[in-house]
């Protein structure tokens, strides 16, 4: 009888990471060099700024109000992060350089997990909150927002555009570790 084949680690099916819905505490996306902290924002942060407004440029704030919308495995809705884009250093700055295919990762209490981008989108600012294709329910997707601010870029004007970056949770990285 002939000695048994050895089977590669590689061709070893494992099972599917879960990391159970929690709030995300940190953001990394190293191609575009950011790294922060994630922070709440309520639905009494938004009617005292009259909309998302993180208090710092260094803040990434996570929108609470949206049912189910923490990230994990077996997220049931879309996670929305904002963060500002300004003249000077601000968390954002470099997100619409962000380009498809580039890897995200979200720090929970549970877990990492591992975000592959889509696509980026720039909109007016009216458009973002009644597009479809942004608001409907998409269990584990993440989008970013922030004001999209052109090269040359006034700053004492007002924005009347947001850049935005949506992506989706892909179990394969997640498994592997980003």
């Amino acid at each position: 009888m002939a000695p048994a084949t050895p089977v590669a680690p590689s061709a070893v099916p494992t099972a599917d990471i879960v990391v159970q819905a929690s709030a995300p505490l940190r953001l990394k996306v190293p191609s575009i060099g950011l790294d922060g902290s994630v922070s709440e924002y309520t639905q009494e942060m938004i009617d005292e700024n009259d909309g998302f407004d993180p208090p710092e440029l260094s803040m990434i704030s996570w929108d609470t109000t949206i049912p189910d919308g923490l990230t994990g495995t077996d997220a049931a809705n879309t996670v929305y992060l904002y963060g500002h884009s300004w003249v000077d250093v601000a968390v954002f700055n470099e997100l619409k350089n962000l380009q498809p295919g580039a890897v995200a990762s979200i720090s929970t209490a549970n877990g990492t997990l591992c975000y592959v981008a889509q696509k980026t989108l720039r909109l007016n600012k009216a458009e973002y909150k009644t597009n479809d294709e942004l608001t409907n329910v998409i269990p584990n997707r993440l989008v970013l927002v922030s004001c999209y601010r052109p090269g040359g870029y006034n700053p004492d004007a007002a924005t009347v555009q947001n850049i935005v970056v949506v992506l989706q949770l892909d179990q394969e990285k997640t498994n592997l570790g980003c």
